[in-house]
Order: C-alpha cells, then structure tokens, then sequence
C-alpha cells in the first residue's frame, strides 16, 4: 500500500460558468469576469445587487440570448411605459416628474441595447463569413 500525502494535492476550486476561470470555493463572485459563483450571491442583500447588475451588463454589453432579451423587456418596459402615463394623467411635483423621466430614459437606453444587441447578433449568425 502507498500512503497518500496530502500535502501534493491541489486545493479544491470552483470553475467560473461564464470565463471558466478556476476560483477559490469561498468566493461568491469570479475574480475575473466578476460573475456570480456561489449560490451565497443570490442570497446575501449586498451580493445580490452585485449579481443583478452583472445581469443586467451583460445583457446590455454583449449579444444577449433570446430569454434574455425577453426577460430585460418584462422587467424594463413597463417602466419605460408608464412614464408617459403617470406624468400626463396625475399631477405631481417637479422632483416626482424628473425621476420619472430619469427611470423612463434608462428603460428606454436599456431596452435599446439589449434589442439591438440581439439583432445584431443574429444577422452575423445568419449571414456566412467569408
């Protein structure tokens, strides 16, 4: 029989989904690409906000799938729809309509990144290179 040392052995990791980087078990994010990791960063308040907005980059920054693209316009349009309508039908003060807008502008931005993102990324799949 051979003793074991354990001495020789790696440590164990955890491999990123997104980047596949190796990553240490006790982190929640991917040091590299920053991508959730650990089911701790859809539980924790301060993480989850953290998760979100990798979200919410990665759909707005590279070519986003089609349940992506589909979940950012539930999540997004609505605010983007009611803007208009809060602001015309109830009277509100100046702070109230200026945050309106400002939510309706980054659903409006948001939105169009993510739809032009995806079109985008369809017609380079569709057409041949060469």
């Amino acid at each position: 029989m051979h003793a074991v040392d354990d001495s020789s052995r790696s440590p164990e990791r955890v491999l990123c989904p997104k980047c596949l980087l190796s990553n240490t078990p006790s982190a929640a994010f991917c040091a590299d690409c920053g991508a959730p990791i650990g089911m701790v960063s859809t539980v924790d308040p301060m993480q989850l906000i953290q998760a979100e907005g990798f979200a919410y980059r990665s759909a707005v920054d590279g070519p986003p799938k089609l349940i992506v693209l589909l979940g950012m316009w539930v999540i997004f349009g609505p605010m983007l729809l009611a803007g208009p309508f809060v602001l015309f039908e109830v009277p509100v003060r100046s702070s109230e309509t200026l945050t309106l807008t400002l939510v309706a502008l980054a659903s409006a931005v948001v939105l169009y990144r993510t739809t032009r993102n995806y079109y985008v990324k369809s017609r380079s799949s569709i057409q041949p290179d060469g």
